[in-house]
């Protein structure tokens, strides 16, 4: 398989598929470790769900833009926009792996995943905008397609928040 930068969607396709595995890989563990080992279930909440998806976030974003409209179904000749997702994504991923790599210990976990889950929940709030200011045409291909986005974001972005608020427990 190939992935390139043009106008085709099978790389952001498989940059987004990887965002959903380590998500879920994420989520699991740090569930897992919840019962065992609290810290180490917020740093591993941290470093994937945060530092990881965030990383790979970026590159989808702002790399790959034109594969990303592709996958997404619209295009922009000015890819401002998804360079700004893409660093706010590669921000918090840098701080996130940073603080699980030189240990700055819950507090730092619970912030950064309390951060990126805000940010999150905020994107519904656009995706849902985006919906509603399609036309009749394009609104009932997009209804299913809108729904899925706000689940997928919703459970993470709720993940991240129920996380990040255990952190700081802590």
């Amino acid at each position: 398989m190939s992935i390139d930068t043009s106008a085709s969607p099978g790389a952001a396709a498989a940059l987004f598929k990887a965002t959903v595995a380590v998500g879920a890989v994420g989520i699991f563990l740090a569930i897992y470790f919840v019962f065992t080992d609290p810290l180490l279930s917020v740093k591993v909440a941290a470093a994937l769900l945060v530092g990881v998806v965030g990383v790979i976030s970026f590159l989808r974003h702002s790399v790959f833009w034109r594969s990303d409209q592709a996958r997404m179904g619209w295009a922009q000749d000015d890819p401002a926009f998804q360079m700004e997702v893409g660093l706010a994504n590669l921000a918090l991923g840098l701080v996130a792996l940073a603080a699980v790599l030189f240990s700055w210990g819950p507090v730092a976990y619970g912030t950064v995943m309390l951060s990126y889950g805000l940010y999150l929940a905020g994107s519904i709030g656009v995706h849902l905008r985006d919906a509603k200011a399609a036309g009749p045409e394009r609104r009932s291909r997009s209804r299913s397609r809108v729904l899925g986005k706000v689940l997928n974001t919703g459970i993470f972005a709720a993940a991240l928040l129920a996380f990040g608020a255990y952190a700081l427990s802590l």
